[in-house]
């Protein structure tokens, strides 16, 4: 009974999404698009915001069509994370449309201190002030590298655990700004790892002198973008794994027989992508698939995960200040290969996550989610200067707040470790209400209470839109 109402639900929310026409307005006025000019691009290069602009100088369009080209532009701009403030204005001249673009730019450049303790809180630290148990170094990230929308990620991190990693996202390689490419590698040393699941929590083994875990890796990725709202992206990487022998005492199956295990990773993603404000959506619609595959047989004979992962997420509007969005994923790996615990996967890891959920995961070879959120907008979007703050980086601000009311529900089916992890192999689901804080760069604080199918309560923050 369960999986027809599943089926009934799946097919009354296609039917929703598809019935919905573009609404075409009725005008015989044109518009002749005059000159584009832009201000405020102090480090952005011209061809950036070019590429995002869906129309150009000399276009004939409908009102509707010219409206729509805007509003979209507007909407292509946002979502690049170059800028917290997108302004058009429009004049005419010799019966024609100029536009003027405004532009406030982010901060850029983020060198975040690392400074944490291995221990579970300072007081206990403070007992032994042991400093060769403290992490130290430097999280450094510089968005729109060289003003052309790159992304340099590095990590350098000594103390009690090390990692030096570095990530170069680059959008463009090409004249026409379609092909890009990226590059990532890097080591991580672990003294603490999970090493199996129990009642549907992690299990961790820590060890004081010597390293529990250590990962190498690199990869190399290539992108393409059709026009403005598809992407394509393919990504190979080598990837080194060793683990400490008593993990594999501790639990046999953790891998396939050796502490150390060298495999590549081939994925191919598609993203369709409608949504008018990619950190906090309320119109349009995301979807993405992805084909992943882990192990060639080249350098591990036993090693050969296959996956596939869907997403489909939908925005709209509902009467005036109310909103609603849903997302059905699914993820499907080939449950009849043996997969070892350190490539097992579920609802709570890589962005499978579930409200109501939080602390715990669901592993499975193959699963789906249904999340949905009805919104209120309490307080609609405001700009607001802080006159003390010269820069309009950080002078220049905008929030809204949100109550919403949301149902998530989720199924995981498991073949390998239900026997103690008892949330696997049952239909999951939560109900709960909560508020949301939006702000400028790309800032969303949620405040959730929520209750699941186990009547366990509990209140919960989280960083990033649910859907």
């Amino acid at each position: 009974m369960t999986g027809k109402w599943l089926t009934f639900l799946f097919l009354l929310i296609s039917l929703q999404v598809f019935s919905q026409s573009p609404v075409i307005e009725k005008s015989d006025s044109l518009v002749i698009v005059g000159k584009i000019s832009w201000t405020g691009n102090k480090i952005t290069k011209d061809r950036i915001i070019s590429r995002e602009l869906e129309l150009k100088e000399g276009d004939t369009l409908t009102k509707a069509a010219f409206e729509a080209s805007i509003k979209k532009s507007k909407e292509n701009l946002m979502n690049r994370s170059l800028f917290n403030f997108v302004t058009f204005t429009r004049s005419d001249s010799a019966n024609r449309q100029n536009i003027n673009i405004e532009f406030i730019e982010r901060w850029y450049v983020w060198p975040i201190p690392i400074l944490d303790f291995a221990d579970r809180n300072f007081n206990v630290w403070w007992e032994t002030k042991d400093f060769s148990r403290i992490n130290y170094g430097i999280d450094l990230r510089i968005e729109n590298f060289r003003g052309r929308m790159e992304m340099l990620h590095i990590v350098l991190q000594n103390g009690y655990d090390k990692a030096l990693t570095a990530h170069w996202d680059i959008p463009y390689i090409d004249k026409k700004q379609k092909l890009g490419m990226s590059l990532s590698g890097g080591l991580v040393y672990s003294r603490e790892t999970s090493y199996n699941m129990e009642d549907n929590r992690p299990v961790y083994h820590k060890f004081e002198d010597n390293f529990a875990r250590k990962f190498y890796y690199g990869s190399v990725g290539f992108s393409y973008r059709v026009k403005y709202n598809s992407f394509h992206s393919i990504q190979l990487a080598y990837n080194n794994l060793w683990l400490n022998d008593s993990l594999l005492i501790l639990n046999p199956d953790l891998t396939y027989g050796s502490n150390q295990i060298s495999y590549f990773s081939l994925s191919y993603t598609y993203k369709l992508d409608f949504r008018d404000y990619k950190p906090y959506p309320l119109n349009g619609y995301y979807f993405d698939v992805k084909f992943g595959q882990m192990g060639f047989g080249i350098l591990n004979p036993d090693m050969d995960v296959t996956s596939v992962e869907l997403n489909f997420d939908h925005y709209f509007n509902i009467y005036k200040r109310f909103y609603f969005a849903y997302r059905l994923s699914a993820m499907y790996t080939n449950e009849k290969v043996h997969q070892p615990y350190f490539v097992s996967r579920g609802i709570g890891l890589s962005g499978f996550d579930m409200r109501g959920y939080e602390l715990v995961i669901v592993y499975g070879q193959k699963y789906g989610l249904f999340k949905s959120n009805l919104k209120f907008e309490l307080i609609p979007m405001k700009v607001h200067r802080i006159k003390w703050i010269k820069t309009e980086k950080f002078g220049k601000l905008f929030y809204a707040l949100y109550t919403n009311l949301f149902f998530d529900m989720g199924y995981s089916s498991d073949l390998q470790n239900w026997e103690r992890n008892p949330l696997g192999n049952q239909l999951l689901w939560t109900i709960g209400a909560g508020v949301d804080v939006i702000s400028f760069y790309d800032i969303v604080l949620r405040f959730e209470y929520s209750v699941n199918k186990q009547k366990q309560t509990g209140f919960y923050l989280g960083l990033v839109a649910p859907i």
